[in-house]
Formats: structure tokens, sequence, C-alpha cells
């Protein structure tokens, strides 16, 4: 069957395939669409009889995707995410609201920073509805760059000119310890102390591993064992169970429980920067407000931090 002479795909075909990709089972999906099973597999055949392509092996009662369907389930997880995006402005003109306001962000600025500044914002624009996506940096400049948010929040690389920004203010890398370590009693952690010491690292692609990488290797250093972690805000969790010693921003640890850390200055230096970012040739105002609040929250955080380093 010629799949472009096909009639338009069906809609609900489409969330059944997003169901099993979820859930990953036909029952699962059965369960979130609220239809039987034979239901969901009728339209998994219908969706792959109209496109021509095998999404899903089919062996021992189970479905696997196929890397055509991985593929596609990021085009569709598109599609839903601009439905959603029509029902939530059609949901805010029905109920006379404000507006709404799409921001992607960092991951390590959802523990107190974004919070902050939310509640900061919403004293002014109490009538304004919020969409926070949490995102690696580099995923937060293409929803930029494709207007799928109003705003984005990330690490920006300085050659990235095409897009307009506001900077905010530049912090510093920290480094994390468990309570009680031995290299506690310092006030600050060099990066030859962390020779053949256990480590907990962020994930390959984040900046600040890089630069951290960069410090320990100009420093010949070479750690112990390692724990990867994608997000630096959970980082702290496992130097708090003494899984290692981390290198983090600021921002990873103000809504962390830090009665089992310690926190100290690292040296070398490894400045920490990021900036707001907007769509090109829409700037909503709405947008500004809330990078010029956010600015201000980072401009105490930092403020508050360096007078704790201080007292070390």
């Amino acid at each position: 069957m010629d799949p472009d002479h096909n009639q338009t795909v069906n809609p609900k075909q489409l969330a059944a395939f997003r169901a099993v990709i979820v859930s990953g089972s036909v029952t699962g999906a059965g369960k979130i669409l609220h239809v039987t099973q034979p239901a969901v597999t009728r339209l998994i055949k219908d969706l792959e009889s109209q496109l021509g392509l095998t999404l899903f092996t089919r062996r021992a009662g189970r479905m696997t995707p196929t890397a055509h369907a991985q593929t596609l389930y990021r085009n569709v997880e598109r599609y839903f995410f601009g439905l959603e995006r029509v029902l939530d402005a059609a949901r805010t003109l029905r109920n006379n609201r404000g507006g709404q306001l799409r921001i992607a962000a960092m991951p390590t600025l959802s523990s107190r920073t974004l919070p902050e500044a939310i509640g900061r914002f919403r004293r002014r624009y109490p009538e304004i509805d919020i969409a926070i996506e949490s995102e690696v940096s580099i995923r937060i400049l293409d929803a930029v760059m494709n207007d799928e948010v109003d705003l984005g929040i990330g690490r920006v690389p300085k050659e990235r000119d095409d897009l307009a920004r506001l900077d905010m203010p530049t912090s510093e890398a920290i480094c994390i310890l468990p309570k009680h370590h031995h290299l506690a009693e310092r006030s600050e952690i060099f990066a030859r102390d962390l020779s053949g010491e256990p480590m907990v690292t962020l994930g390959a692609s984040s900046l600040l591993r890089l630069q951290v990488d960069s410090a320990l290797r100009l420093a010949g250093v070479v750690p112990g064992s390692t724990i990867q972690t994608l997000f630096s805000n959970t980082a702290s969790t496992y130097v708090a169970n003494g899984l290692g010693i981390a290198v983090v921003d600021l921002f990873s640890i103000l809504g962390a429980d830090l009665s089992q850390i310690e926190i100290r200055r690292f040296n070398p230096r490894i400045t920490f920067d990021f900036a707001a970012v907007y769509p090109d040739g829409h700037r909503s105002p709405l947008a500004i407000a809330f990078a010029r609040e956010l600015r201000d929250v980072v401009s105490d955080e930092i403020s508050d931090m360096q007078d704790r380093l201080a007292a070390k």
C-alpha cells in the first residue's frame, strides 16, 4: 500500500501509539486510554498500514518499538505538545485569564531558584498561567529556536549571537562533600585534593562536567570511582549518602537538605553563567518581565552563597 495516497492519520491512532510507547505494553495503553486491548491493537495496525512502516516487533505477546517507532515518537510528542498549547490557550481565553507563559529551564533551577522567581512574578501577575519544562541546555536552545516556548533559561555559548538574551549574574562552581569527610576541615578544596577520591559527576553533555574534567586534567588528577548523574540537583543526594565528592553549581543545592553535606569553594575557579533567551523575532513582554525577576533572584542567591562560604 502506498502511504502517500492514504487518508489522514487518525489522532486516535497517534494516541494509541503514544500510549503503547509510554506504558510499554498494549495492556498499559488500554488502561491509559480506557479502551480494550483489541482496540489498541487495531489502532496500531491501522497506523502501521497507513504509514507503510513497521512500528513494533511482536514476540511472545510483547510489542517492542522499532527504530522507526522511536524516531516517529519524538514527532508525535511535538504534535501532542502543540495540541496541549492550543487547549491551554483556549482555557485561558475561556476563563478570561491574563495569559500563559511557557518556560524551558535547566533542572538545576527547579530546587529553589525558579519557585522563588515564580512567587515574585505571581505577586505582580497573579492571573498568568505558567508552564515549566525542565530540559538540558542544548534542548532548551532548540525549543527556543523552534518557538516551542516563550522563554528559555540555560547555558548559552557566547558565540550564539543569533539569540536575544538576558545574561544572569555569573557565579562559581562549588565543591560539596559528605559530612565529616576528611577534606571538610579545609576552607577551600583544590583540584589536587581530589586525587583518588570517589566523585559524583554530571552527565557527559554537561558544560560544567567538561569544565571540571579539564581542571582535573590540568592538575594531573585522576579521581577514584565515580557515580554519574545527569542532573546536578540530584548530586547532593549521592554526596549526602557518603558516595563521593561533587563539583556543582550553587543553584543545585539550594533546595537540598544541607545537614549531611559540607560546602566549600573550589580552586581553580570555574565560572557558571547562564542566560534567559527568547525566540527570534518574538519577545513576549511577560517573558521579559519574568527574566528580569529571575535575574534579581539569582543575584540574591549568589550573594547569600558568597556570605555562607566566607564564613567557612
